[in-house]
């Protein structure tokens, strides 16, 4: 991109570039496993989240059996370990949903321009936080997560993902939300086998005032990505996550890894 233009950056993209531009750089060229069951079992977790988003979970568990066949799995042992797995995401999701704010948006689309992103994106869910007031409507981001790792409370503090969400509510980019709704806050809500008894959630507080002059953490380090992904090469860099990195063997910091010839 050239110097000044904005660059397009996904929120659900921001950590792996922020942590290593090279892993960005080949999952953006393709260089991504095929998808597997349990990525197509996490989108249609989220459709049942979407379809109900005041939760219900003897509705969602019907819709559940109703779509079970989509993900192709025929019968079997591991069909059937599969399901009971899919069964109890669906009661932890359901039990978070029963005490959860009121649903303001769910798949809620936002493009964000700053000085040299572009950050467009959907936000899973954005829920009322309290009653209004004449500044505007308090709201809190969800974003639903799937996976069976989630991050320390304090890593969640400043998660980007979560931080370029946020960024998109108080400027008033997202979709669907009443004027002047202001964030307060953000959370993961994991309900894979994180927790075994109830979804398990990562918060991240409000962002406070932003501006181009006195940016939040988010929006400095949305800025960064982008220009790290404007560049003409990526550096790898180790991290916690090289042994599972879908990439590490086009990797020159890893010892399986080989040249890539352009």
């Amino acid at each position: 991109w050239p110097a000044g233009g904005r660059v397009p950056v996904s929120p659900s993209r921001v950590e792996t570039a922020g942590t290593c531009t090279l892993r960005w750089a080949l999952e953006a060229a393709g260089g991504t496993a095929p998808s597997s069951t349990r990525q197509s079992l996490g989108t249609l977790v989220h459709a049942l989240a979407q379809t109900f988003p005041r939760g219900g979970r003897e509705q969602m568990l019907a819709e559940l059996d109703r779509r079970w066949p989509e993900l192709g799995l025929g019968t079997g042992w591991p069909a059937t370990l599969e399901r009971r797995r899919a069964e109890a995401m669906v009661a932890r999701l359901a039990g978070y949903l029963a005490t959860a704010g009121e649903p303001l948006a769910v798949e809620a689309r936002f493009e964000l321009q700053l000085d040299r992103a572009v950050v467009r994106g959907t936000l899973d869910r954005v829920e009322r936080a309290g009653e209004d007031h004449p500044d505007g409507t308090p709201v809190r981001v969800v974003d639903l997560k799937t996976g069976r790792t989630a991050p320390s409370a304090q890593e969640a503090t400043t998660n980007p993902q979560l931080g370029a969400y946020q960024l998109a509510v108080d400027a008033g980019a997202v979709e669907g939300l009443p004027p002047g709704s202001q964030s307060a806050g953000a959370q993961l809500v994991y309900v894979s086998d994180v927790n075994r008894s109830r979804a398990a959630v990562r918060e991240q507080p409000a962002l406070g005032p932003d501006s181009p002059a006195e940016p939040s953490w988010a929006r400095t380090h949305i800025e960064e990505v982008a220009e790290r992904m404007a560049a003409s090469s990526f550096a790898a860099t180790a991290n916690a996550l090289c042994d599972r990195c879908p990439v590490r063997r086009s990797c020159p910091l890893r010892d399986e890894g080989g040249q890539v010839v352009g």
